[in-house]
């Protein structure tokens, strides 16, 4: 039997209110007409740390009696960084050797510890780097923390469009992990937003389809690369699956050219400087995943580390 979906304290929520910021919804008449309907992009490459992360590693952060360990690939490491020094807490990240170089740096600048390591070996590293100096272990997606963080940026969506209510809007959002889909859809339904919520994957990395046809997450064999850095995890998180399976979400893909895309297009009609993985929500309306009947649609940026 599935767990009961648990809507974060409010003191929870208020704490990463106070901490992060409300991020802008951007439009352009030039990206509706290009579209051929209504788009509002939700930009959190604006957030603090450049990603959607933030909001909650600082709950993580806040919540670990010593220091953190987090393994990433790169948003997830930043940001927890980055509340590490906001909080004056100790941090140690563990980055994969593949990626980018901009986002290792801005890892390093924060001042937190880090190691490179490969990407295969990132989760053992961190539980026994955690083990060993008795340092709260953070997940990227299976923790509570990261879902609520997730929430708040689905309540500042959700907040949008009670403003001006259609009944035809859709929510597209990105899933690697799935945390942020996660909490995102459990932010827009336990405030009734009936809303159709697509969320999108790598078309070679399709962990949510593919726990969808099992019944239950499970580690896939991608089917390529892709250019999503930030979206290459190979398994749905267990309390991600649970929450987007009882909220009726639509699940769909797009490869790599769409993204790219996205990517340009959100640059010059919004001036939205997306990574690919912060892009890939937009890619799924360019490539007419989100269904013609919805004349409005909120498209989640959800990263800008690129």
């Amino acid at each position: 039997m599935p767990r009961p979906l648990v809507v974060p304290s409010p003191g929870d929520l208020q704490f990463i209110a106070r901490q992060v910021l409300e991020t802008p919804v951007r439009s352009s008449p030039v990206l509706d007409a290009q579209v051929g309907r209504m788009i509002h992009v939700k930009d959190e490459t604006v957030q603090r740390s450049g990603s959607f992360k933030f909001r909650g590693a600082v709950l993580g952060l806040r919540n670990a009696e010593r220091g953190v360990v987090a393994a990433g690939a790169g948003n997830f490491p930043i940001a927890v960084g980055l509340a590490a020094q906001v909080l004056y807490k100790p941090a140690f990240l563990i980055m994969p050797s593949d990626a980018p170089d901009l986002k290792r740096e801005q890892a390093r600048k924060t001042g937190a510890e880090i190691m490179i390591a490969e990407r295969s070996e990132l989760t053992a590293r961190a539980q026994a780097e955690a083990r060993r100096r008795g340092w709260r272990n953070l997940h990227a997606f299976e923790d509570i923390e990261m879902i609520a963080g997730s929430y708040t940026l689905g309540s500042e969506v959700a907040a949008a469009i009670e403003a001006s209510s259609i009944a035809s809007d859709a929510v597209v959002v990105a899933c690697g992990g799935g945390g942020l889909a996660a909490g995102v859809t459990l932010a827009l339904r336990s405030r009734s937003i009936s809303a159709a919520i697509y969320v999108v994957e790598p078309a070679t990395h399709r962990r949510y389809a593919r726990a969808r046809e099992a019944g239950m997450p499970v580690g896939i064999e991608p089917s390529g690369d892709t250019i999503c850095d930030a979206l290459r995890s190979r398994q749905i998180g267990t309390r991600a699956f649970e929450i987007l399976e009882q909220s009726n979400v639509r699940v769909c893909a797009v490869d790599d050219e769409l993204v790219q895309g996205a990517m340009a297009l959100l640059h010059e009609t919004c001036g939205i400087r997306a990574e690919p993985s912060g892009a890939l929500a937009m890619g799924a309306v360019l490539a007419g995943a989100v269904g013609r009947e919805h004349s409005r649609v909120w498209v989640i940026a959800c990263g800008g580390n690129g």
